[in-house]
């Protein structure tokens, strides 16, 4: 594919073409005749994995129901229990063995190929760009931005370091569960956050810790103030103020930073994002929580078709861009006021 046809944004057509021909696209040439041959020999194994599947599947579930009548009908006796229990698991086993024998070579070519292009794609917005850098900070270094919920249990998937406008930024996406007690041995959680965590690193100067919440009621406002121990800033803006609330403990520098053009930024934000957003402004730095369902960075690559990498280059374009304007919608790189 001519990478002047792929859809990102035009301004970045001409330059990233040129970045294409010289970084990527000799990567998809050396790796093209080996993704062909591993290509065939994976359709070739599926055509012995696919029916073993199928048929695999069907046995799974006759022993499975081979189990339960032994189990429930005649408690034990017989044997049809073990029986059973022996089929499923055996049944169960093959299709993952057979399935992983079909897909072992192409999945390791894949995750290859990923592991070397993947930054030469993020390469072309800078130097200061890396996919899973290491030393990133754990979570407890979040904790005092004091947006997170009280929380049992929590994780990070993919990360991505960068800077746009002199704004350095870490985009992390993050998982956040509650216990919920245990059902058959197993801890059971409920997911308080599914989204992205994004921290930026301001040029601005300000001392004061600004919270910027959803509205959540009389009764939930009221107990996030308390919570948080920081007193409520009433702002002139009543499309805002039915939208958000906002907490500080410097009620003149919050006034500062949220100026009439802030707010309005951060209401078209909120539209954008269905009214997950949420921010915190701390030590020079801001955070900001986006509840979402889109996995980011999550690579497209597929190996049965002819490496051009469009997919993951569309994708990659989209959610970088997504970064940059939430830095000029919120005029980040700005060094007084937002």
């Amino acid at each position: 594919m001519n990478p002047m046809e792929f859809a990102i944004p035009a301004e970045d057509k001409q330059a990233f073409s040129q970045y294409y021909a010289k970084k990527i696209a000799p990567k998809c040439r050396r790796y093209e005749s080996v993704r062909q041959a591993a290509a065939a020999k994976y359709l070739s194994r599926r055509k012995f994995s696919a029916p073993v599947t199928y048929i695999g599947l069907l046995a799974f579930l006759a022993f499975f129901a081979l189990t339960f009548y032994g189990a429930a009908i005649l408690e034990f006796e017989d044997g049809v229990f073990f029986i059973g229990f022996a089929g499923a698991f055996g049944s169960g086993a093959l299709v993952v063995t057979v399935n992983i024998w079909a897909g072992n070579e192409i999945g390791q070519l894949r995750a290859e190929i990923i592991e070397e292009v993947y930054p030469l794609l993020l390469g072309y917005f800078g130097k200061r760009f890396a996919l899973n850098p290491p030393g990133l900070p754990g979570l407890d270094t979040y904790m005092d931005y004091g947006l997170f919920p009280k929380f049992d249990k929590g994780y990070f998937e993919d990360s991505v370091r960068g800077q746009y406008l002199n704004v350095p930024f870490l985009l992390r996406e993050l998982t956040l569960l509650e216990h919920k007690g245990t059902k058959d041995n197993r801890p059971q959680y409920k997911t308080l956050f599914d989204g992205l965590v994004i921290e930026f690193e301001l040029p601005k100067r300000f001392s004061a810790n600004i919270q910027v919440r959803q509205d959540k009621g009389l009764m939930g406002n009221g107990f996030m103030q308390f919570k948080q121990q920081l007193s409520r800033v009433k702002l002139e803006d009543p499309t805002f103020e039915r939208q958000f609330e906002v907490y500080s403990d410097d009620q003149v520098e919050a006034r500062y930073m949220l100026t009439t053009a802030t707010m309005e930024r951060f209401l078209s934000l909120s539209r954008f994002y269905g009214g997950e957003l949420e921010a915190s402004f701390k030590a020079g730095r801001l955070l900001i929580m986006i509840a979402c369902k889109h996995n980011y960075f999550e690579p497209q690559l597929d190996l049965l078709k002819p490496l051009d990498f469009s997919d993951d280059i569309e994708q990659v374009f989209k959610e970088i861009h997504e970064v940059f304007d939430l830095i000029k919608a919120l005029n980040l790189d700005s060094r007084t006021g937002l």
